[in-house]
């Protein structure tokens, strides 16, 4: 949830979600949590050792796995790669990561995720992440083909790194009545 003053043009935001623990770990509760801005993303570690990755957008859990039976002490965003390092009790060091070239992909093909595609798509587009390139070029032929100009240079603008935004797209533009 965004605390404090928002400032003009800048909206608060609150997601809620429940978290669903394992089954083999009913007693479970979060004891650590943190952010990755680079891929909108929140993990968070339990009591019993397991790792919790929810997206930003709307709270979907995209990732559940226990890491270890040791209880974790401490962590510590890893700056270099915007995942996670931990210490567990029993002096394991771990590192969190998330794979950028395969996360969009994973998101768009999880079928425990409600309305996975559009959370895929949400994730490509905020965070400039690859892995959703043909519904971002559909998107684009789309507007192109319904006189939508406006939609069509937002599904350009929008698009992650040169997909959209090079010198094809720029005389496709041009080429327009």
């Amino acid at each position: 949830m965004e605390i404090g003053n928002p400032g003009p043009g800048n909206n608060k935001f609150k997601v809620m979600v429940d978290i669903a623990m394992a089954a083999d770990a009913p007693g479970d509760f979060p004891i650590l949590m943190q952010s990755s801005p680079k891929y909108g993303l929140v993990f968070m570690i339990t009591k019993m050792g397991y790792l919790f990755m929810f997206e930003t957008y709307k709270g979907s859990l995209i990732y559940r796995q226990r890491i270890t039976d040791q209880l974790i002490f401490t962590s510590v965003r890893n700056l270099t790669t915007d995942g996670v390092i931990c210490i567990s009790k029993a002096g394991q060091v771990l590192s969190i990561n998330v794979e950028e070239a395969n996360l969009v992909k994973f998101v768009m093909n999880a079928q425990h995720i409600p309305d996975n595609k559009n959370v895929a798509f949400r994730m490509a587009q905020r965070y400039g992440l690859s892995g959703a390139d043909d519904i971002f070029v559909a998107q684009f032929n789309q507007c192109l083909a319904t006189g939508d100009y406006a939609g069509a240079a937002r599904a350009a603008r929008e698009s992650p790194g040169t997909l959209l935004r090079n010198q094809d797209t720029i005389n496709k533009f041009k080429s327009l009545p």
